[in-house]
Order: C-alpha cells, then sequence, then structure tokens
C-alpha cells in the first residue's frame, strides 16, 4: 500500500496555486552592498499570505529574501521559506516582476511629473522675470508726473 502511493505522488507533479504579489519600494536606499530595495508580501492562491519578504541588493544584483527571525545564538533563521525549487523559483518570478512592475510605474510617474513642472515653468513667468519686463515697460513709457512738469513749464 506504501509502495502505490508512492508511486502515485512521484508521478503527480505538484501544481502552484495562484500567486500575486505587492511591492512597496524603500523610498531612499543606500547605495551599499546588501541594502534593502523593497519590502514585499504575497498572496498564495488567495489562502495564505506571506508577509516581510525583502528584496535586497547584493553582489550579483537583487535578490528576495524570505522574512527571518535572529534565534538566540544571534544567527538569522526563515520564518516560512519554499519547501520545492518549482515554489521558489514562483515565488521569486512573482515578487521580482512586481518589483519590476512598481519601478516601470514609479518612472512613469516621475516624467509625468517633469513634464507637468517644464509646462508650468513655460506658461508662467518667474516672479522676477515679470519685475524685470514691469520695469523695462515702465522706462519706455514716460511718467505722468514728467509730462506734468513739461507742461507746466511750457506755460
Amino acid at each position: 500500500m506504501n509502495e502505490s502511493m508512492t508511486q502515485n505522488t512521484q508521478e503527480q507533479v505538484p501544481l502552484l496555486p495562484n500567486m500575486s504579489a505587492r511591492v512597496y519600494p524603500v523610498n531612499d536606499p543606500k547605495q551599499e552592498k546588501g541594502c534593502v530595495l523593497a519590502n514585499a508580501s504575497v498572496d498564495l492562491g488567495g489562502c495564505f499570505a506571506v508577509t516581510g519578504i525583502k528584496i535586497v541588493e547584493g553582489k550579483d544584483g537583487p535578490f528576495v529574501a524570505m522574512p527571518q527571525r535572529m534565534g538566540r545564538d544571534k544567527k538569522y533563521r526563515d520564518v516560512c521559506f519554499p519547501t520545492t525549487a518549482a515554489m521558489r523559483e514562483a515565488i521569486n518570478t512573482v515578487v521580482m516582476d512586481a518589483y519590476r512592475g512598481e519601478l516601470e510605474q514609479q518612472a512613469v510617474r516621475a516624467a509625468q511629473a517633469v513634464e507637468r513642472l517644464s509646462g508650468r515653468n513655460a506658461e508662467k513667468p518667474s516672479v522676477r522675470q515679470a519685475l524685470q519686463d514691469a520695469a523695462r515697460e515702465a522706462a519706455a513709457r514716460s511718467s505722468p508726473a514728467a509730462d506734468r512738469t513739461m507742461d507746466q513749464r511750457a506755460r
């Protein structure tokens, strides 16, 4: 009976649940290696969620680090982790895709903000420029007081 169960389980390909990830980039990451680029959470099939996942900049590029806790021996150990290589790859793919998507959205929002700001600056002159223009216009026009004194001398 055990032999038939092991044969059946070996033949079955494990089904991976539908996964979605939310990524929260760190606003100002340090420029050092080993810094946290973003925090993430993964929803596994709508039944189980993993929070505390980090995207960390390593010497070979960014990687996904599972939630960790420091033990009594002052070493960090993963709190939860995938038990198969396929599941680890699936989680890494979902989290990194969400991270790249968030970076692309931030780049689009930044480009739109620059466009809006450059459009505002082109439409509205600065206060200094407005004062300089007003001074030039005033100098080009003759002042009414000077006209009155000329009229009075002419009489």
